[in-house]
């Protein structure tokens, strides 16, 4: 199963590459069903995996001037923030299994 995770990675990797799409809604599938991860961590794997992906491949045009930081920082801080407080404050009043 590890070698079709691997081959399904780089496959996932190559046409969101080629298409420009977001990685995490292949890479969670990928990960829970070929790599048998569970599916809380293989969200937080998934967002790991593709934020740096992501960050590596923006690297180059960083370094040509194509970055606007100031909207990145404007887009950027507002989500980091949205993210802590979904998961400290209003993820924590669900119950752990809803039937």
């Amino acid at each position: 199963m590890e070698i079709a995770g691997y081959l399904s990675s780089i496959i996932i990797g190559v046409s969101l590459g080629l298409i420009g799409g977001g990685g995490s809604i292949l890479t969670v599938p990928v990960l829970v069903y070929l790599f048998s991860v569970d599916a809380v961590a293989a969200t937080a794997y998934s967002l790991f995996i593709v934020g740096l992906t992501s960050a590596v491949g923006s690297v180059s045009y960083f370094k040509k001037g194509l970055v606007n930081v100031r909207t990145a920082v404007i887009f950027g801080i507002p989500s980091i923030i949205a993210v802590f407080v979904t998961r400290a404050y209003i993820s924590t009043r669900y119950p752990v299994r809803i039937i």
